[in-house]
């Protein structure tokens, strides 16, 4: 009788073993794909402050006039009589770009005027008038009448434009929301690599498919989403891959964790061709890699210092160049640091008052010696809170759908004269 309790206590305790056991096992696998789950949430977030992305959108009025002036130098070095080049080069450094543009959004009222000079005298010129869903287009040199295109509603498009960043992220949620309830521990992989846990969802062709329909379908059972969307929920419906010839390829998604932080994103692809893939770190290192099987074939290193970003380019473990950006300067050099050729670039801007000058200039350097390639100069001058339409007057008009055949031959023709001669080429 002893005997037996204590055999009934042993099968007791082993089945509370294995219950916890099976429970520690479903607790981990649901925990796993959960954490895939709201990784994306986590990935979407680390991307804004990292990119220095503003997520935040606003719907402020403008009211504001800005006029400036562009040149360019481009090296007449470059130039090449036998295909002409150098004929567009002289005719670009002898260029100037005057535009002029007034904004109002609260009347819906926006004028733009640009002018092409080559020494000095007007070559092409353009006149663009949007009063609120009507615009007017007034080619000078080219065309004696304003083209007017009616139902062109800039407007409700910019604010349609602010309102689809809060609908991306609605559509984004649900995708994510929908994928999680279609998604299961079969298509968890855990493992451990360089001391980190790693959890991969794996998807290969049939899964896909299955879950993405699952997804276009819980897409189609929300409404704002059926709104949002529209007839593309139809199109996605009938979007299918068609059978892949390799069945042991698959896309994945796989997350890096030291404890319970995410230290590395990873997209790719694994088929009978190799593995690709691409990568954000979000760890101690900030960065973005490119990998063709366990090489490096382009990485990005992001380095925050003093408000100044640096970015060091490499390719398997070679340096290939830097990009620095801070508040008013842009510059990069790239190029073979092994044979000593580099192209080098700086994007410069200044204000002073409410004058902005804005410089690009780029120059490749080859065994010690700089050749200068080109430099842009822009000078804008900008004013707010003043865009005045008074002298605007587009009364002598055609609608664009009575343009004749000989309007639109008298078009094209002076269009393509401007362009041949300014190209040097004969007509």
């Amino acid at each position: 009788m002893k005997k037996k309790k204590i055999i009934v206590t042993i099968v007791i305790i082993v089945a509370i073993g294995l219950l916890v056991a099976g429970g520690i096992l479903v607790y981990q696998n649901y925990s796993n794909k959960n954490r895939i789950v709201t990784s994306f949430n986590e990935l979407k977030t680390a991307l804004t402050k990292t990119l220095n992305l503003d997520e935040n959108t606003t719907n402020t009025k403008i009211t504001q006039t800005v006029t400036g002036s562009t040149r360019f130098n481009i090296n007449p070095m470059l130039g090449n009589s036998e295909d002409g080049s150098d004929v567009v080069i002289g005719n670009l450094n002898n260029s100037t770009f005057n535009y002029e543009y007034r904004l109002d959004t609260e009347s819906k009222r926006m004028y733009m005027d640009g002018s092409l000079l080559l020494n000095a005298t007007e070559l092409l010129g353009i006149n663009f008038y949007q009063a609120e869903d009507i615009s007017y287009v007034f080619l000078r040199n080219i065309f004696d009448k304003y083209i007017v295109i009616e139902n062109s509603d800039i407007f409700t498009y910019l604010e349609e434009s602010n309102q689809a960043v809060d609908d991306v992220n609605y559509i984004y949620d649900k995708i994510i929301e929908s994928l999680g309830n279609n998604i299961t521990t079969d298509d968890i992989k855990v493992t451990n690599q360089d001391g980190k846990k790693k959890i991969s969802l794996e998807l290969n062709e049939e899964r896909l498919n299955e879950i993405s329909k699952n997804i276009v379908n819980d897409l189609k059972k929300d409404d704002k989403a059926k709104e949002i969307l529209g007839n593309s929920l139809d199109e996605l419906d009938t979007t299918t891959s068609s059978s892949s010839s390799d069945n042991n390829s698959y896309l994945y998604y796989s997350i890096y964790l030291e404890k319970n932080d995410i230290v590395t994103y990873e997209f790719g692809l694994n088929d009978s061709d190799g593995n690709y893939s691409i990568e954000f770190n979000n760890g101690s290192e900030k960065s973005f890699v490119i990998k063709e099987g366990n090489t490096d074939s382009l990485k990005a290193v992001i380095e925050e210092s003093n408000n100044t970003t640096t970015i060091n380019l490499s390719s398997d473990n070679t340096s290939i160049g830097t990009i620095t950006i801070n508040d008013n300067n842009i510059s990069f050099s790239i190029g073979d640091a092994s044979t000593g050729v580099l192209l080098n670039a700086n994007l410069t801007s200044s204000i002073e008052n409410n004058v902005i000058t804005t410089t690009f200039n780029m120059a490749i350097s080859s065994s010690g010696s700089n050749i200068d390639v080109l430099t842009v100069t822009d000078t804008k001058t900008v004013t707010d809170g003043v865009a005045d339409f008074s002298n605007i007057n587009p009364t002598n008009n055609i609608d664009i759908n009575s343009l004749t055949e000989t309007d639109i031959t008298t078009i094209q023709t002076n269009l393509m004269t401007i362009l041949y001669n300014f190209m040097g080429i004969a007509m």
